[in-house]
């Protein structure tokens, strides 16, 4: 099933039922930014949208993206734990194929 199938109805109690509560979870600049909480983790939706090519050129973007930039920015470790966080996504990635 796609997440397009889904109903408002079982949305909404799919976030009801589950065991996470949004208010449960403290953001953390890294592996869970305050600003992509929700029922449904962002990446999992990047994931369904894009399918398994796209969502791999998506990931290798993110991770070029992230060690391109981080020498010139203040918060360069934690560009570089962003880096390593997508890199660790594509080798699950290529793992489950």
């Amino acid at each position: 099933m796609s997440i397009d199938d889904i109903r408002k109805e079982e949305w909404d109690q799919a976030g009801k039922n589950s065991k996470y509560k949004i208010a449960d979870l403290k953001p953390d600049m890294v592996n869970r930014l305050e600003h992509y909480q929700g029922i449904v983790e962002c990446i999992t939706l990047i994931r369904d949208r894009l399918g398994s090519k796209g969502y791999a050129a998506y990931l290798e973007g993110n991770i070029w993206k992230y060690l391109y930039r981080h020498k010139d920015k203040e918060e360069n470790i934690q560009d570089l734990k962003k880096c390593q966080w997508y890199l660790n996504e594509l080798v699950k990635y290529y793992e489950e194929l």
